[in-house]
């Protein structure tokens, strides 16, 4: 059986008519009708499609009678169909007739879940005044007014001029009934009525038909100039109000609006990414939209969704229901239009393609376009075009035309058609090669500067020759379809080997493609047109020669200064080590206290290694694992260093790839960006060796820190297969060791410690579990010892924060604080001045000095003290005694003053007692008012009894 038997239409005598590209305007030519007819007689309506029709009539039905309609956004790739789509729906919405009496409905083969909907349609048409269509593009005229653009196609629609003011003149015309008779005159003198038109102002033969049908108006050819200037001018844009009342004008019909559709193609495009032209679109669809109420739908087109891109974004809420359509429905259209099979034939192909299932499953292995099982489904469905190529296809063709102007990816319809013809006298099992698309596409790709000349000269010339030039010639086209996708794709992991050549190359399955695989190696490394790059091929002209004879020269130099390769390869080491390190922060005991893991890569361990915990990294390029080890042991079981041992692995093999990548890092710098195809290509041809040179090395490293061994100071070896989770057990085991004296303080309450204590309460201690006193527990007392003579809170602070204590900030400080508030200590600030316990801010003990007080007061001597503190007039708090103190020694000194004085008063008393006590601070200080505290009282006495007699008798004294 031949190719060109399973086929229901035979693809040799198919025409498409459109050539794959649907153009939707209201063009009613006979071509343009001719093309249409064909459209609807192949629409295939299922899928999206069907979905989409479907549920943009339904939603349409709905909201008749509603305020206003939902614009419909239809997206999807460029090829996608959504101008097909949209100009579907166009002809279905009025049910277009043709001259010999077909309609769209009738042709186009609908399910019913459109059909339904579309004889509703029609319904509601004839109750609300007709169903009306217009489409175009927005950018196809009025350049600079989306109104004006908007209005040329609704006046396309209605017959009319598409420029606004020839329109309103036709429409003048026709509501003064003189249309007829004016282009009739016009006709019967010889001029043709359209080019009148076009020459509104300056067309004479039009201007004497005016002149003579309505003298009245037009009594001459100069009034007649100025009453049409007046009348009609030339306008670059109009007001809302003018578009509204024009759009209503042409449209409405006995009184009553139609039910109208406006589709308007590649909206996207005509945005861009211009945010004025974002704000017009809206403004226009909004203004119309809420004007005509549900009677106006709005259709747009565009690559993405509408919230794709932030110019678009403006338009999401004019355009709320959706319509996204695939790739699945680009396969659908092209099977059941050109790749319709015989039912009878299904079998067959079938069989053919299980048989050769061994050979069809290996192709391109390994990448994401490799064989798939759910493929096999396809089989029959999608022959001759394998499923793998049919991948390799659609995504080369998205790299070699991103923007779409080319519209190579809108032809697969029409390039799909052209192919199956070229092997319908092949026998079965004979599919179509993926090299294909080249050759397809290689004139174009060389008039859009995508293919350099030379690759374009050579290829066509050696197509023409003999049976192993065009092999070659079919293997160059793929590997630069091949290099373009993987320059832009690395993500698919697409190679130009030897083996994925022939994987896309074969065509006959049954002979398979051993016999490819065996040949191309030996053709291709002799090619003019290809450079082998490790086992992979690539395009080469006279620039890239000179790209490559740039990186020969590099590489000689770099191969000649080892130390520029070792820096390289020590930097990238450590790139690796850090790489695989990223959890570089441990949390120690209940507190959580952070502790900071250090690399250090130098040749000796910091000098600070007994205060942090340090990873020394070493490898085997500079160092023997023996040595690492000695090291290891030499710095004993106390030490909370971390040895880590990186071997030395395939050295040459990586020497190699690294002076690769630097060759072709300078070869690119050099270089520079080209403007020319051949200068692009030579480019990529390096990012792509300067590529694999990176993965490579980086591969070759991966490996040999798989190999890395971890030592604990001491010796002892941490194994695993995870470096990150080795170097994390060994610093769990080194925290124990740079602080032995963590669990002292590690509980989670030493920050309710520190807040309670600050506000003054006696029993903060019992946050940590503790009742006692302040001065027996653990931390306090440690705090205690190590302030001696005195210290300030910082040095406090890094003392018992560093080794061998590493207590949390929340333990220093709130030990401080309890002390403090015990009267174990008193702090000072820089001038010496004494700071209340409440009073010391956090911020404020860094800089603080603190001091061990000498002597200790209890609790019932302080009770004693606050009672002549008040029999002085003082009220002092529990705790607070020192600081009532400097106020008290004032009351009593101002007492005593007001005891004695200058004659005839009586001598003042002896204050000596308050002088003595002022000599002294703190604790000390309250130790003597509570030793003298009966002396004290009654002085107190004594002093406020002769200030009462004085202060009794001295009026009196002055008035004698």
């Amino acid at each position: 059986m031949l190719n060109r038997d399973i086929y229901q239409t035979d693809p040799s005598v198919r025409k498409l008519a459109n050539e794959g590209v649907a153009n939707v305007n209201d063009d009613r030519t006979s071509e343009a009708m001719a093309v249409l007819r064909y459209e609807l007689e192949t629409f295939v309506c299922d899928g999206q499609y069907e979905k989409g029709l479907a549920h943009i009539l339904d939603t349409f039905l709905r909201n008749i009678d509603q305020s206003e309609q939902a614009g419909v956004w239809i997206s999807g790739f460029f090829g996608s169909g959504k101008s097909h789509l949209a100009k579907m729906l166009r002809a279905l919405w009025v049910d277009t007739t043709f001259a010999d009496g077909a309609t769209a409905r009738g042709l186009a083969s609908l399910p019913e879940s459109v059909t339904v909907p579309l004889v509703e349609l029609s319904n509601a048409g004839r109750r609300h005044g007709g169903l009306h269509a217009a489409s175009g593009t927005l950018g196809a005229s009025a350049s600079g007014s989306v109104r004006l653009a908007l209005l040329n196609v609704i006046f396309k629609s209605a017959d009319l001029p598409t420029q606004y003011s020839l329109a309103r003149f036709v429409l003048w015309l026709r509501q003064e009934g003189i249309y007829d008779a004016v282009r009739e005159r016009v006709e019967s003198g010889g001029a043709a009525w359209q080019e009148e038109l076009d020459n509104l102002y300056v067309a004479e033969d039009l201007h004497r038909a005016l002149m003579a049908v309505k003298p009245g108006l037009f009594s001459s050819p100069a009034a007649c100039v100025d009453t049409i200037n007046n009348l009609f001018p030339f306008v670059q844009d109009v007001s809302n109000d003018d578009m509204v009342k024009s759009i209503r004008q042409v449209l409405t019909k006995e009184g009553k609006f139609p039910l109208t559709l406006v589709v308007l193609d590649e909206v996207q495009q005509f945005i861009g990414e211009e945010v004025q032209r974002a704000h017009d679109v809206q403004e226009v669809v909004e203004t119309c939209s809420k004007s005509f109420a549900g009677k106006l739908l709005f259709v747009g087109t565009g690559q993405t969704a509408i919230t794709g891109t932030p110019s678009l974004r403006r338009l999401a809420g004019r355009f709320t229901v959706g319509v996204e359509l695939s790739d699945a429905d680009v396969d659908s259209v092209i099977r059941k239009v050109i790749l319709a099979k015989k039912p009878g034939a299904r079998p067959s192909i079938e069989q053919t393609m299980t048989a050769n299932l061994g050979e069809v499953s290996r192709h391109l292995a390994g990448t994401t376009l490799a064989h798939r099982q759910d493929d096999v489904a396809d089989f029959a469905a999608g022959y001759p075009i394998l499923p793998v190529r049919r991948r390799f296809w659609e995504s080369t063709l998205r790299v070699l035309d991103e923007s779409g102007t080319e519209a190579m990816l809108r032809n697969q319809l029409s390039m799909v058609h052209r192919a199956v013809q070229t092997n319908l006298e092949r026998g079965l099992g004979n599919v179509l090669p993926a090299d294909y698309l080249y050759f397809d596409s290689a004139d174009r790709m060389l008039r859009t500067r995508v293919l350099p000349r030379t690759v374009h000269e050579k290829t066509m010339s050696w197509l023409d020759g003999s049976a192993d030039e065009q092999l070659q010639a079919r293997a160059c086209g793929l590997v630069f379809l091949i290099n373009k996708l993987s320059g832009r794709n690395k993500e698919i992991g697409i190679r130009a080997t030897a083996d994925t050549l022939a994987d896309l190359l074969v065509t006959d399955l049954p002979a398979g493609s051993a016999s490819l695989r065996s040949t191309l190696p030996k053709l291709l490394d002799s090619c003019e047109l290809l450079i082998k790059v490790g086992d992979e091929y690539r395009i080469q002209t006279e620039e890239s020669a000179a790209w490559q004879d740039e990186f020969s020269s590099q590489r000689t130099l770099l191969a000649g200064e080892a130390h520029r390769i070792d820096a390289e390869r020590n930097d990238r080491v450590r790139r690796r080590v850090a790489s695989r390190l990223k959890m570089r922060t441990l949390l120690q005991g209940d507190a959580k206290v952070s502790r900071e893991i250090a690399i250090t890569f130098d040749a000796q361990l910091p000098k600070d290694a007994d205060q942090r915990i340090y990873v020394w990294v070493r490898d085997g390029w500079a160092n023997d694992e023996g040595v690492v080890l000695a090291d290891a042991r030499q710095a004993g079981t106390k030490s909370p260093a971390i040895f880590v041992f990186v071997p030395k692995r395939s050295p040459d093999d990586l020497r190699r790839n690294l002076i690769d990548l630097k060759a072709a890092t300078t070869t690119l710098e050099k270089r520079g960006v080209p403007t020319s195809p051949e200068g692009a290509e030579a480019r990529a041809a390096m990012e792509t060796t300067r590529a694999a040179a990176e993965a490579r090395a980086t591969e070759l490293l991966d490996d040999a820190l798989s190999g890395a061994r971890v030592f604990q100071a001491g010796g002892e070896e941490i194994v695993g297969s995870d470096l990150q989770e080795m170097i994390l057990e060994a610093a769990n085991k080194a925290l124990t060791r740079l602080y032995p004296n963590f669990r002292t303080a590690d509980h989670v309450g030493w920050a309710t410690v520190y807040a309670k204590a600050q506000k003054g309460a006696s029993d903060a201690l019992k946050a940590v579990g503790d009742d006692g006193n302040a001065e027996a527990n653990p931390v306090c007392k440690a705090i205690l010892a190590s302030i001696g003579p005195g210290k300030s809170g910082a040095e406090l602070r890094d003392r018992f924060e560093g080794a061998p204590y590493g207590w949390s900030r929340d333990a220093v400080d709130g030990g401080l604080q309890v002390l403090l508030v015990a009267g174990g200590v008193r702090a000072q600030d820089d001038f010496g001045r004494p700071i209340k316990a409440q009073e010391l801010e956090r911020k404020a003990i860094g800089k603080a000095f603190f001091k061990v007080e000498s002597v200790i007061i209890t609790a019932a001597q302080r009770i004693q003290i606050r009672k002549l503190f008040q029999k002085a007039g003082v009220q002092a708090a529990p705790n607070e005694e020192a600081q009532a103190v400097a106020l008290v020694l004032q009351k009593l000194s101002d007492l005593a003053d007001s005891a004695g004085g200058d004659a005839p008063k009586p001598a003042g008393p002896d204050k000596a007692i308050l002088d003595e006590i002022r000599l002294t601070a703190g604790n000390e200080q309250l130790r003597i008012l509570y030793d003298r505290r009966e002396e004290l009282e009654a002085l107190i006495d004594e002093w406020t009894a002769q200030a009462k007699r004085i202060a009794a008798r001295w009026p009196a004294w002055q008035s004698f």
